[in-house]
């Protein structure tokens, strides 16, 4: 069996014809959380017996797990096994291939869920992927990619829609822009600005005052106020930040992000080159709505001004981390001399 949809789970643990093994992984961890608890509740039920539910997790007893698949099931229809974020960078060679041998087990009636909800191998990843592998034969593999903006619109909207409350796609967006498109964070924040909202619809003033920016989301900010020739405003967020205690070296190399961001989407549309592809190929992911928003910051600057503002920011950077000097005066001085090449280049 391939790699399966999370329309074909959905309609596995409804219909309870379960695959004896599942391997459930991706960049989007809420979505694997969710999904190994509704199909460890499917498999094994609300409230689990300990004959028919044995639980693992980081550094895993082999020999434990291979009796635990093995076992039969006692006064249920199924023995469930549930592996979460086990640290195959522990694992030697043989350790590896026990664990391989384990996944081939086909014990009547246990099912086997290996969910890999936080952990990530880096040493072993290519065992992870010979897994994922043996695993497809006869089993089903799911892996929940980073969503897109327009769907994470959506998944915000449906959030706020079960509290009663309605969200415009222009706020959901203004929400991710703002928090960033981790979907823990984004279902935190949907939950902390629900329970504040009197009315029945979530206002963007009211998204401004309760949600906490991520320091990408404030120096994208900073950057479009440079861009846009906002010197004030820009030196106000600057103040802000370093009264926040942000680190420097962060805000330079995030913001170093957000012009390479706008001077690759520039040079993209002078070559033709639809933001999809911009996106496939600098594999941007979960970040390509950063390319839109750099697109709209950047209208009314030069694309020799772009190409000056990155110049400025790699000297920063060099000097930054080979002469001592005061971070805040030196990053007060970058500003001053980006917003200049902006206000000389716009167009």
């Amino acid at each position: 069996m391939p790699k399966i949809t999370e329309t074909e789970l959905k309609k596995q643990i409804k219909s309870r014809s379960f695959s004896p093994v599942y391997v459930l992984y991706g960049s989007e961890q809420l979505y694997v959380r969710r999904y190994t608890e509704m199909l460890v509740e499917a498999v094994a039920g609300k409230t689990p017996s300990d004959f028919n539910f044995h639980s693992f997790g980081g550094e895993v007893n082999l020999d434990t797990l291979a009796s635990a698949v093995g076992v039969v099931p006692f006064m249920s229809e199924y023995n469930c096994v549930l592996v979460t974020d086990i640290f195959l960078d522990s694992y030697d060679s043989d350790g590896l291939d026990k664990l391989k041998a384990i996944c081939k087990m086909r014990a009547e009636g246990t099912i086997l869920i290996i969910s890999m909800t936080s952990y990530v191998p880096k040493r072993n990843a290519k065992a992870f992927e010979s897994i994922c592998k043996s695993a497809q034969k006869d089993g089903s593999v799911i892996k929940f990619d980073s969503l897109n903006e327009a769907t994470l619109e959506k998944q915000i909207g449906k959030w706020v829609n079960r509290q009663g409350k309605f969200i415009s796609r222009i706020n959901a967006s203004r929400l991710i822009k703002l928090c960033g498109t981790d979907l823990n964070r984004l279902k935190n924040e949907v939950d902390k600005i629900c329970a504040y909202t009197s009315g029945e619809e979530i206002q963007g003033d009211t998204i401004d005052k309760l949600v906490a920016q991520t320091l990408e989301a404030k120096i994208f900010s900073l950057s479009d106020m440079v861009l846009s020739g906002r010197g004030d405003d820009a030196f106000q967020t600057l103040d802000r930040l370093f009264y926040q205690k942000e680190e420097p070296v962060m805000m330079l190399y995030v913001l170093s992000t957000a012009f390479t961001d706008a001077y690759r989407v520039r040079v993209a549309d002078e070559s033709g080159v639809d933001i999809k592809t911009l996106a496939e190929d600098f594999s941007y992911g979960k970040r390509t709505f950063a390319l839109d928003r750099a697109r709209r910051s950047t209208r009314q600057v030069s694309t020799e001004a772009l190409r000056s503002c990155l110049d400025a920011l790699s000297e920063a950077d060099v000097k930054m981390k080979s002469v001592a000097v005061n971070p805040r005066l030196f990053i007060e001085q970058l500003i001053a001399r980006l917003l200049l090449i902006a206000r000389e280049g716009r167009k």
